[in-house]
């Protein structure tokens, strides 16, 4: 269910990433560019603590998965 979890997170944060490159380039709206960039800042933390938290379990109990 962790392993689901992050695959969603990363996929959310591809599509975001790719939202932001389409806007940057009209560079009309700058209030929708700084929700972009907040918005992958956020998924972008979300991923990495999922991340940290599957890493130290398995060094905590590497028999586990």
């Amino acid at each position: 269910m962790k392993k689901r979890s992050i695959i969603i997170t990363a996929i959310l944060l591809i599509i975001s990433l790719g939202n932001y490159i389409e806007i940057i380039s009209k560079s009309n709206i700058r209030t929708v560019e700084f929700i972009s960039i907040f918005a992958i800042g956020a998924l972008a933390g979300v991923l990495l603590t999922q991340i940290m938290i599957i890493v130290k379990k398995k060094t905590k109990y590497p028999d586990k998965n």
